[in-house]
């Protein structure tokens, strides 16, 4: 991305037993219900650690991965076997390319908030639209902003604090300031665990690129894709002031 971010280390391996706690269930549910009501290929842009992935390629979906940090990827193949091994591979979703096409496109868990630029956001909707048939769709989540927290930064707020081994204490903070002009957040986690008897501590950056409504739908319209829907969260409700998330659907 133009961040050109990388998961370091420490956050790869932590990944798992900390969004297994703070994020809901709802995601999940969203994205695995969508996945096996499609009846042909799907792509997960963004496919990480495999949270989504390896449930739907366990519950006989004929899906694919592709993803820009390594590491992740590393992850994710732990926990699959061997031969589903070319249903994932390293690429930039700016500019992958694949030889198959999809009936659906799922880009979940805020992977669109790491294209910071409209020229990055273009080229992943187009090179998605370009991997879709026709009817095709694509799902991505970005949140909506809350517009009191845009204007007060924020230092070390405790996240996580529970095990990632039984009996090894992690903690996780974040910190986070704002670029509002850019409409970028830069948030950093500190990471704070117990090992071989000592505490360990590491660090990790990222910019953020945060959206509102109307911003989606315009650059929805600026591509070859036809909006369907936005919902407000992952139980499929409308769109109103107290909802949190931003569940974009479209379809070729």
């Amino acid at each position: 991305m133009s961040n050109e971010y990388y998961y370091n280390e420490t956050v790869t391996r932590f990944y798992d037993p900390v969004y297994d706690k703070v994020l809901s269930k709802d995601g999940l549910k969203f994205y695995h219900e969508e996945i096996m009501d499609i009846k042909g290929a799907v792509l997960e842009a963004g496919v990480g650690t495999g949270r989504i992935f390896v449930p739907a390629l366990q519950s006989g979906a004929d899906i694919y991965g592709i993803d820009y940090s390594e590491m992740m990827l590393r992850k994710l193949k732990e926990k699959i076997s061997g031969k589903d091994y070319n249903r994932v591979s390293h690429q930039d979703m700016r500019e992958f390319s694949l030889d198959k096409k999809f009936k659906l496109v799922i880009s979940p868990f805020r992977v669109f908030q790491h294209l910071l630029t409209i020229n990055d956001q273009l080229k992943a909707l187009n090179r998605i639209y370009e991997h879709l048939e026709p009817g095709g769709k694509l799902i991505f989540d970005v949140f909506n902003p809350d517009l009191k927290r845009l204007t007060q930064d924020a230092d070390n707020i405790p996240e996580f604090n529970g095990e990632y081994e039984q009996g090894k204490k992690l903690q996780r903070f974040a910190t986070i300031r704002y670029d509002n002009i850019n409409q970028i957040l830069n948030l950093t986690f500190k990471f704070v665990w117990d090992e071989n008897g000592s505490e360990k501590t590491d660090e990790f950056s990222t910019p953020l690129r945060y959206y509102f409504r109307y911003e989606l739908e315009n650059l929805i319209a600026r591509t070859k894709f036809k909006l369907e829907k936005i919902y407000g969260d992952f139980k499929r409700n409308e769109l109103s002031n107290q909802s949190k998330e931003f569940v974009v659907v479209c379809s070729k």
